[in-house]
């Protein structure tokens, strides 16, 4: 039987986008706790999949968990049912976004990111929630080109210098999240990197795992910071403690949360490993990726459809990005990250099986 464990976190809290990888992990770590929490959803969202991820997350006390979640439909844009949803809760989880870098959905970025986050903070205002806790990305910060340091919390922003449009769309939802500190409400933001979960979950970062089940000879020549969502919980959990204990620095801040920077070829070769399929042995060249956006670009101007590759996406896999993580450890000491490789055997143990 689950009962309620002290520490942070047994107030009520929503958490937005529930069915998502980052939402059923946070899901998950507060069910373990028998912490009263609420879920939302959109309408046709999966929910038979958060169930399946939350069974074997929580085994025999699953059915108990299960019947206290309490599930609300609702999209961003529904200001009265975020509103509705976030009755009777101190804090809310922002998880929710839309994760794309395709020509053509800079609208739909704007719409869920930027004016979605700020009807989530408009709702939260109005419902009396005490604490927002925002997930936003390494792409709302200034990036790590040739020629400059690893990315940090106050890493220079210009729209123009390696900013994506999820990217942009990304930096003005945190900026509808400060505006939620400015009218009163307790703040943090998380900037996490590439984050790497279950790998039977096949959208944003889940790709990773995908394109190398189907092993492809080539791999980008560039790399990534990665961190396991169970770590980012982890971390996310202990900011939340260290705010509710008084610690300064934890409030009103951002933090940069990666726990290892790595090539694509190391990653997409642990990856391989765990899947049981042969790796990645040769780098995409310039010209090769120059072909690739090329003729990508050419079928979408036939088809109509959106590029899956584009100039600025083809470039970005030749850079390694980096980033500095010291605000984090310094404000967590002794916090430990899981490394990467032991991530990618715990997440690829049960195939890609969804």
């Amino acid at each position: 039987m689950l009962e309620a464990q002290t520490g942070h976190g047994p107030t009520r809290e929503l958490v937005t986008g529930a069915t998502g990888l980052v939402g059923m992990y946070r899901l998950a770590w507060r069910l373990e706790r028998g912490w009263p929490t609420a879920a939302l959803r959109r309408a046709g969202s999966n929910v038979d999949r958060v169930a399946d991820f939350l069974k074997g997350r929580l085994g025999q006390d699953f059915e108990e968990a299960w019947a206290g979640l309490e599930w609300f439909e609702a999209d961003l844009s529904d200001v009265v049912g975020l509103q509705d949803a976030m009755k009777d809760c101190q804090r809310v989880f922002h998880a929710a976004g839309r994760v794309s870098f395709r020509t053509g959905d800079e609208a739909q970025l704007k719409a869920v990111n930027q004016t979605g986050t700020a009807n989530v903070v408009n709702a939260a205002l109005g419902a009396g929630v005490t604490r927002l806790f925002h997930v936003s990305s390494v792409a709302a910060l200034g990036r790590s080109t040739e020629g400059r340091g690893p990315v940090h919390e106050d890493s220079d922003w210009a729209e123009g210098v390696g900013a994506s449009p999820y990217g942009v769309s990304k930096r003005a939802a945190e900026m509808e999240a400060w505006r939620a500190e400015a009218e009163g409400m307790e703040l943090i933001v998380v900037n996490p990197t590439i984050i790497l979960g279950d790998a039977r979950y096949a959208e944003s970062s889940g790709m990773v795992y995908r394109r190398v089940s189907k092993a492809r000879r080539y791999y980008p020549a560039g790399g990534n910071g990665f961190v396991g969502a169970s770590d980012l919980i982890r971390v996310m959990a202990a900011l939340d403690e260290a705010a509710d204990s008084g610690q300064p620095g934890i409030l009103g801040e951002r933090f940069v949360v990666s726990s290892e920077d790595l090539s694509y070829r190391e990653l997409m070769g642990w990856v391989a490993q765990g899947l049981g399929v042969e790796a990645p042995v040769k780098p995409l060249s310039g010209w090769m990726l120059g072909v690739v956006w090329r003729a990508a670009t050419l079928w979408g101007f036939l088809s109509g459809k959106p590029a899956q590759l584009t100039r600025d996406m083809a470039k970005n896999t030749r850079i390694q990005h980096r980033y500095n993580t010291s605000k984090v450890r310094g404000a967590l000491p002794g916090f430990e990250f899981t490394p990467i490789q032991e991530v990618i055997k715990e997440t690829t143990r049960d195939g890609l099986s969804r």
